[in-house]
């Protein structure tokens, strides 16, 4: 499954691939039409753009590639192989264009959490704290009216398990993964709260929580506005925006600065409709032309 984002002014294309079996799964119909082969050159038809029957049967010479791996890898029974298969699609994507990403599943589950400008967990931000070899994970932020906030977590709350697991040692993105779940359901988080040095159990019901992209909006000084423009093009950021400039005229803006820093890109509609407050009626914004008929 293919999808390409495009932002104007700084040109992205993510290209989301869901699962690695589907090479294997082109690659098994290729071996079923081409036996044998002594060749090792692929040919393509440069009208169509497929590879014509000759093509030599790439599987096996993958299958090659991490029998070698295996046998001569200094420590080859412990292989990462999603991790050797994404840097490998990852490789073969970076002849392509510089704007080619390869997602697995989890990062893919995460870029469409991002376009959603929601997800379903206890509406809290974490970090990590490095000590040495220690890694803690706190509760750096809550949401208003969110899950953890009517729980009682707050700031400095350091996470040390989730359901009875143990979170010492992990990641913020490790324990993040415990935190999010299913809409309506329980997860019960224990924390040691930085002043007292106690540790309480709180059960929390996971629910949706907000993921504006517009992070921040406000007066720098009289007449200047800033708007933070950080979280990408996700479906509400055009309204978000919108409703950012409304409140920053109100308090007399007649200049504005508009900061895209870290800004990944996202979606093309969003994108135009932020644009569209800054160009006249007509005016060209973007233009994107496609492989196949009526994607231009």
């Amino acid at each position: 499954m293919t999808k390409r984002f495009f932002a104007p002014g700084i040109l992205f294309l993510v290209l989301g691939l869901l699962v690695p079996a589907f090479i294997f799964a082109q690659q098994n119909r290729s071996a079923r039409r081409t036996t044998t082969t002594p060749e090792r050159a692929v040919t393509a038809n440069p009208s169509t753009g497929k590879v014509a029957a000759s093509a030599p049967l790439i599987k096996s010479d993958l299958a090659e590639a991490l029998q070698v791996i295996q046998t001569n890898y200094i420590d080859g029974k412990k292989l990462d192989y999603n991790a050797v298969f994404k840097s490998s699609i990852s490789g073969m994507l970076s002849v392509l264009d510089p704007h080619s990403t390869y997602f697995d599943p989890v990062e893919y589950a995460s870029f469409r959490t991002e376009q959603r400008s929601e997800y379903f967990g206890i509406g809290a931000t974490i970090e990590d704290l490095r000590e040495g070899s220690d890694v803690n994970t706190f509760i750096r932020a809550t949401f208003n009216d969110s899950p953890a906030y009517r729980a009682g977590l707050r700031y400095g709350d350091r996470i040390t398990a989730v359901d009875g697991q143990s979170m010492k040692g992990k990641t913020y993105p490790e324990v993040r993964k415990f935190l999010l779940g299913a809409r309506g359901t329980t997860v019960k988080v224990t924390v040691e709260h930085p002043a007292t040095k106690q540790s309480e159990t709180v059960s929390i019901v996971r629910d949706a929580v907000s993921l504006p992209s517009i992070a921040q909006s406000y007066m720098l000084r009289p007449g200047v506005g800033y708007v933070a423009m950080t979280g990408g093009f996700n479906l509400t950021t055009a309204d978000e925006f919108e409703q950012s400039l409304k409140q920053l005229h109100t308090k007399g803006m007649n200049m504005l600065v508009l900061d895209l820093r870290g800004n990944r890109g996202g979606l093309l509609i969003q994108a135009v409709r932020v644009a569209n407050n800054f160009l006249q009626h007509g005016q060209m914004i973007v233009s994107q032309k496609g492989r196949f008929r009526d994607s231009s």
